[in-house]
Formats: structure tokens, C-alpha cells, sequence
């Protein structure tokens, strides 16, 4: 991206006395997007759970000795089991390092997962599909706010607020990798599903703004190369091949296919330039580079490509047992009872987000998960306890598909080994703690703590990284600061921003985030 809109950037984020301190570190140099040369993912899902969950109910940090303060005691709800003892929670994997290994209520029968009643097969998945070597969980990240819309912004960019002071992570990583996979990947960045809002790309060139495609069908009119759907492009959309050029006239190292009436436009930018402000240049600069993305997809027929590829494979082709009491016509599914809730929906997005992956059409990807737990009552703790691990449960299935998947292009890799995937919500919710006489509290608000899973290529697996005291606080981690010096402190959804990105290949000078930011140390691979 241009200089001057980084300036701009920084100058919101930071005011002019600090850019210039910047300025003579030599940290604003050119933020052109650029090809990774390192062996890490390629690819960035992140799998949103809207409302704000209750992770410990998931994967559950804390000490023996304090679960019986903060998880109340054994119930149902709905007609699913709830809560647990220290005595039922199970490792998924020997330890990995010094950090405490994921582990998670045994709600399962282990002689027979699939059956229920006083069990429940949920989050059996994350055994079923062996997760535990590409999975790890940050706990105890401050959100810095308790406001949902101010919250989802700080889970996206890692800076709480109103408005978005640095860009969207998969804008960042989809900006990063723009130059690698400009060629084969014609949609760096999109939304499946947003019921909370869009990621925004903030400052960062068009091609890094995120695309809404909630469907196939909607795709169609806008970007369908058949006759049959678009008739009116009929001997309009004859195309040529030649190097892509930006809008000074400079070659940009790639080629692009275009149209007669695309030629024209891309031809404006460049007769229009330096007739007014530096203002109007970018933002001709933006349009010019808008079009010629638009011009890639429409070359591409990503609707064709969609098409022709698979989603959801190995969950029709060789369903596990351990789903067998739930609807036979669903893949992302769970039931409470004997009919009491049956979670449907969820398929056509995460078809879509594994169509789009299995395609390589894309960089980055965000799937809401349709269930919303921001439920402010009395039955909260149980709607959180049974629905998300639920939740949980599809995200496993998510990630068994990716696993079962190959890598496009990566030989003796699979999609789940090129893919970092963020599993999130905008916030925790309150905890429920036990009274002197043995009953529990259950308050159910907005809770500015919360974790987040890492899954996926470059993840130091099976461990949690941080934990929560009883009231539901983060409790310090190790982190290098972006200075490159260590702390120890509570980790803020900036350092959670910044360790995925460093997992993806990215080093601290690459990226900036308003109000300092850190790897949290034990989540990427030594």
C-alpha cells in the first residue's frame, strides 16, 4: 500500500509526534504486499461463535482444586448433561513441553461415544479426528471492553473501540501473501457468514477488503461466465492476456486477462493522476486496483470452480460412529434429548468455507457460526455448557475435513497442515461462582476475558497457554514484546492478533497494531 495511507493510518492510531519517532526508527518504509518464503500455513480460517462463550466449559485450564468454585455442580439442560468434576476431565494427549495439555469433560462413553442420555458424544470429535498434535488453546485474553461491537472489532484487529484503528487480521495475512498468490487465488479474503459484522481491511489496498459470499447462488449473478445465468455478457467477455500494470503504467510482475471494456478502465487511473492531491491519487490508485481484482474473479469463474468442487466429503462418505444418533441428513449437527433440539444450518456455510479452501480461490476466510450465545438469563451456564461444546464438536468435524483434505500445490501436506485455523468469539461470559452453602451463582453478562483455539500448520500442539483464576480473570503468560524483549502479563487480544500472525510467517515489523502487541510464547512451533 502506499506510504501516505500507511501515514494516514498511523496518524489516527498515533498522532504525528509519534510517526515521526517512527519515522527515524525506519519503521515506515514500504508496506507493499509480498510473497512468505518460510514453510508455514497459507491459508487463515477463523471460525467465529457469536455472543460471547464460555471456553473453560470446553477446554478447562484450571487447577483441580479450583473447578469446583467456578463449574457447578452436574445438571441438564435441555435434556444434555451440563457441568463436571476435576475427577472427569481427561488429557487428549500426553503433555506437550511445560504447558499444561488440552483437556476436556469426559462427557462421552468411552466403551461406546455415540451413546447418550447420561452421556454426550459432544467434543468426542477432537479424539475421534486425533486433533490434539495441531491444537492449542490461549486462555485469559483481556478484550479490553465488554461491549459486543467494540469487543468483535478487538478479536479482529486486537485494539478495542468503536472503530477499527488497524486492519482486520485476515486483511493483514491476505495483504502479506497478495504478490504470492495473486495468480491462482482471485478472492484473497472472504466472509461466509458476518451475523456480528465484517471484518474491515483498514488502510490496506482493495484486494485485502473482505468479499461477502454467503452462497454459490449469490455468486452467480455477479460473477457467473454461463450464458444461462448471465445472458447479457454474451460477446462482451472474449479475453486477452497480458502483463498486469498498476495505475502509474508500471508492470506489477503479473499478467492479467482481461476485457475490451476492462482494458479501457484500467486505463483511466493513469491519464487522471497527479491532476489534483495526493488525496485524489490514492484514491484512484484504490480504484484502479479494485477493478483489476474484480477483473481476476472474472476470468477465474470462481462459480464453475465452486461447482465442480466438494465441501463436505469425508462427513457424508464415511460419517463417524460416534454421530449416529443425530440427524443422518446433517453433517454440522447435534440433538439434546430425544427431540428437545436439533441444530440445523449449519452445513451450506461450512460447505462453502471448505469449497472455497479445497478450491485454493482464497487466503483468508471468516465463518460465523450461526449459534448465538448472548443470552442473558437464568439458563445461561447451561445454554453455554451443552450448546458450546456442541460448537466445539463442529469445529472438530471442521478441522477432520481439512485434515483429510490435501494441500493444492503442497505435496504430502494437507489442507489442515497449510491452515491456521482461530476459533473466537468477541468476548467471555460472566462465571459462576460458589456461595457458602454450596449453591452456585450463575450470572450471566458480558465478560471481557475469553480464549481463543489455535488449530492447524505451525501450532505447537496440545497445549493451554494462560489459564483464569476463579472469578474468571487472565492470569500472566510469556510474551517477547514487539521490541523483542520478554514479559510476563496478561495477554490482550493484541498478542493474540500478533501470535497468529507470527504463526503464519510474519515477523513484528511487518504489521502494526495501535497500543503495543507481543507473541504469546508456546502456541507457534520452535
Amino acid at each position: 500500500m502506499p506510504n501516505t495511507s500507511r501515514r494516514t493510518l498511523l496518524k489516527w492510531a498515533l498522532g504525528a509526534g509519534q510517526l515521526a519517532l517512527l519515522e527515524r526508527a525506519g519503521l515506515l518504509g514500504s508496506s507493499t504486499a509480498h510473497a512468505a518464503d518460510v514453510d508455514v500455513p497459507s491459508r487463515l480460517v477463523v471460525l467465529y461463535i457469536p455472543g460471547g462463550y464460555r471456553p473453560a466449559y470446553y477446554f478447562t485450564p484450571m487447577e483441580d482444586a479450583d473447578i469446583p468454585l467456578c463449574v457447578p455442580t452436574p445438571s441438564n439442560h435441555s435434556g444434555e448433561p451440563v457441568f463436571f468434576q476435576a475427577s472427569q476431565l481427561v488429557n487428549l494427549a500426553p503433555p506437550n513441553g511445560s504447558y499444561k495439555p488440552l483437556r476436556t469433560w469426559q462427557s462421552w462413553n468411552p466403551a461406546d461415544p455415540a451413546a447418550r442420555g447420561s452421556y454426550s458424544p459432544l467434543m468426542y470429535g477432537y479424539t475421534h479426528f486425533a486433533l490434539a498434535d495441531q491444537l492449542s488453546v490461549l486462555h485469559g485474553i483481556d478484550q479490553g471492553t465488554n461491549d459486543h461491537s467494540s469487543a468483535f472489532i478487538s478479536s479482529m484487529c486486537g485494539v478495542a473501540g468503536a472503530d477499527y484503528r488497524a486492519p482486520a487480521v485476515h486483511s493483514v495475512i491476505a495483504n502479506h501473501l497478495y504478490e504470492k498468490y495473486r495468480e491462482s487465488r482471485p478472492l484473497p479474503f472472504v466472509v461466509v457468514t458476518g451475523e456480528r459484522g465484517m471484518p474491515v481491511g483498514m488502510g490496506l489496498p482493495s484486494h485485502a477488503s473482505p468479499l461477502r459470499v454467503p452462497s454459490i447462488e449469490a455468486l452467480k449473478p455477479m460473477l457467473s461466465a454461463k450464458p444461462s445465468d448471465n445472458p447479457w455478457w454474451t460477446g462482451l467477455d472474449a479475453r486477452t492476456e497480458a502483463p498486469e500494470l498498476d495505475a502509474r503504467g508500471q508492470p506489477t510482475g503479473g499478467t492479467l486477462k482481461t476485457t475490451a471494456i476492462e482494458r479501457f478502465s484500467l486505463t483511466r487511473a493513469q491519464q487522471l493522476l497527479r491532476r489534483s492531491t495526493a488525496k485524489v491519487d490514492n484514491y484512484l490508485e484504490g480504484l484502479h486496483g479494485s477493478l483489476s481484482s474484480v477483473s481476476r474473479v472474472l476470468a477465474t469463474d470462481v462459480v464453475s470452480v465452486l461447482e465442480k468442487t466438494k465441501g463436505i466429503e469425508m462427513m457424508t462418505s464415511n460419517r463417524p460412529a460416534y454421530l449416529s444418533s443425530y440427524l443422518s441428513n446433517q453433517s454440522f449437527t447435534y440433538s439434546f434429548g430425544l427431540a428437545n433440539f436439533h441444530l440445523t444450518g449449519l452445513d451450506p456455510r461450512m460447505d462453502l468455507a471448505l469449497r472455497l479452501l479445497k478450491a485454493d480461490l482464497c487466503t483468508s476466510v471468516h465463518v460465523s457460526l450461526q449459534q448465538d450465545f448472548d443470552t442473558h438469563n437464568g439458563l445461561g451456564h447451561g445454554y453455554s455448557c451443552a450448546h458450546g461444546r456442541g460448537m466445539m464438536d463442529n469445529v472438530a468435524r471442521f478441522l477432520g475435513e481439512l485434515k483429510a483434505a490435501p494441500a493444492p500445490g503442497k505435496p504430502g501436506k494437507t489442507l489442515l497442515d497449510d491452515t491456521l485455523v482461530l476459533v473466537m468469539s468477541e468476548f467471555g461470559r460472566s462465571w459462576a461462582s460458589r456461595s457458602s452453602d454450596g449453591t452456585y451463582y450463575l450470572p450471566d453478562d458480558h465478560h471481557p476475558y475469553t480464549s481463543i483455539c489455535f488449530a492447524g500448520g505451525n501450532v505447537a500442539g496440545n497445549r493451554q497457554v494462560g489459564s483464569y483464576t476463579p472469578r474468571g480473570l487472565g492470569v500472566p503468560v510469556d510474551i517477547i514484546e514487539e521490541n523483542g524483549q520478554a514479559s510476563k502479563r496478561v495477554p490482550r487480544s493484541a498478542d493474540a492478533v500478533t501470535t497468529a500472525l507470527r504463526i503464519l510467517g510474519m515477523e513484528t515489523h511487518e504489521f502494526f497494531i495501535p497500543g503495543g502487541y507481543g507473541e504469546v510464547m508456546g502456541l507457534r512451533k520452535a
